[in-house]
């Protein structure tokens, strides 16, 4: 992509909102928001990687071709896997550890159910067991 076409663009940043670009070269592209009358540089492309895009339609399209390339040259496809596989299995272990625990509640909560119930027949067992011995 001739990275030249994004000069004067408006871009749209998830935090600072709308800007314009003011220069670019290889590496970098720099922008200048006017809602936090600020200039900021990006690294290009992983700039585009989810925190902004440009408004023209045409040149976001080149740009995500950008961005794809970059993904695979730095494995990035390859980690966010691995990073969803580890958020799911962390969510399973929680959830796990949760069951656990609820389980546990219950059996304590029906051991005390059970001393409770028995605790009332051995008191009829002893109270029998007196009225026998007068």
């Amino acid at each position: 992509m001739d990275l030249n076409k994004l000069i004067n663009e408006t871009i749209i940043h998830k935090t600072f909102g709308n800007g314009l670009v003011l220069s670019m070269d290889e590496k970098y592209l720099e922008v200048k928001f006017a809602q936090k009358d600020k200039t900021s540089k990006f690294q290009y492309p992983s700039c585009f990687n989810g925190f902004m895009q440009v408004e023209n339609a045409d040149l976001q399209a080149e740009i995500d071709i950008d961005v794809k390339a970059w993904k695979q040259e730095n494995d990035i496809e390859l980690k966010e896997g691995l990073k969803k596989r580890y958020e799911k299995t962390v969510m399973a272990i929680e959830a796990r550890r949760h069951a656990a625990e609820e389980k546990k509640q219950i059996a304590a909560q029906r051991a005390m159910e059970h001393r409770s119930a028995y605790s009332h027949v051995n008191q009829a067992k002893k109270t029998n067991c007196n009225l026998l011995k007068y």
